[in-house]
C-alpha cells in the first residue's frame, strides 16, 4: 500500500480515501471543514469575523489506513465598520460560500445584544447559521437556531485548545496581533463567593471583537458539531 493516499474531498467536506476496488484496503471517511465565527458590534464599533479550518484526513500508519489527527487552524480573519445590518449580513453570505468555504463550512455568530437583530434579519432570509448567547455558569443549550452558552466554558475551551496545540494560527495571517490582543482583554476573577467570573477590559483595538468572534467559532468547533457513530467488523471474533 502507497504511504501517500489519494484522497477525493467531496463538496460536503467529506474527505475519502480512493480504495481502487482493493477489499484489503479499508475506505476511511475524513473531513475538512469550516467555521465562521462573526461578532456584530455597533454603528460606531467594529464587527469581525474569523474562520476556522477543522480537519481530520484518512492517513497510512503504516499497517493500515486509519484516520490521522485532527487540525484546527485560524486561516481568515477581517474587521469592518460603518456597514449596515443588511450589508454585515450580504458580507457574512458571501464570506460563507466563497471558495474554499462553500458547501462545508459553518455560521455563528454571537447571538448576545445586536446579534440577535443581525440573527433575525439572517433567519427572515432563510439563512442557516447558529447563534450563541453568552451567559454566566458553566453549561451550554441549544433552542432552535440560538445556543445559550457560558461565557467562561467557551473562554476555557479556546484557552485549552491553544494550550494543547490543537488549534493554531495560520501563518502570517491578517490580524493575529488583534486576536491576540483581544484575548488578552479577557481576565479571569474570583467572586467572593468563590465563583470564577470572566471579566473584558476594552483594549486599543476596540471591544474584543475579533477575540469574540473566534471564541463562538472554536465553541462551535468542539460542542457543535455532528457526532458520527463508526461500525467495525471485529476480525478474530465470532
Amino acid at each position: 500500500m502507497p504511504e501517500i493516499l489519494n484522497l477525493i474531498h467531496m463538496p460536503d467536506g467529506r474527505v475519502i480515501n480512493e480504495t481502487n476496488m482493493d477489499p484489503a484496503i479499508e475506505r476511511v471517511t475524513g473531513f475538512v471543514r469550516y467555521f465562521v465565527g462573526a461578532d456584530l458590534g455597533q454603528a460606531n464599533d467594529f464587527s469581525s469575523a474569523v474562520v476556522l479550518k477543522d480537519q481530520q484526513l484518512p492517513i497510512y500508519n503504516g499497517t493500515r489506513v486509519v484516520l490521522g489527527p485532527r487540525e484546527r487552524t485560524v486561516v481568515f480573519a477581517d474587521k469592518f465598520r460603518g456597514v449596515s445590518y443588511v450589508d454585515v449580513v450580504d458580507y457574512l453570505i458571501r464570506l460563507r460560500n466563497a471558495p474554499p468555504f462553500g458547501g462545508r463550512s459553518e455560521l455563528v455568530i454571537d447571538g448576545t445584544s445586536i446579534g440577535r437583530v443581525v440573527s433575525d434579519v439572517m433567519a427572515d432570509q432563510g439563512v442557516d447559521h447558529t447563534a450563541v448567547q453568552m451567559t454566566g455558569g458553566q453549561e451550554w443549550r441549544r433552542s432552535g437556531r440560538y445556543v445559550n452558552a457560558s461565557k467562561t466554558l467557551m473562554i476555557e475551551n479556546l484557552a485549552v485548545l491553544f494550550a494543547s496545540g490543537d488549534l493554531k494560527f495560520a501563518q502570517d495571517l491578517p490580524l493575529r496581533k488583534e486576536i491576540e490582543e483581544d484575548l488578552a482583554s479577557f481576565t479571569t476573577q474570583t467572586t467572593a463567593a468563590g465563583n470564577q467570573i470572566i471579566t473584558q477590559s476594552r483594549n486599543a483595538s476596540g471591544h474584543g471583537d475579533t477575540g469574540i468572534a473566534l471564541i463562538v467559532a472554536a465553541f462551535a468547533s468542539q460542542y457543535l458539531v455532528p457526532q458520527n457513530i463508526r461500525v467495525r467488523k471485529l476480525i478474530g471474533m465470532f
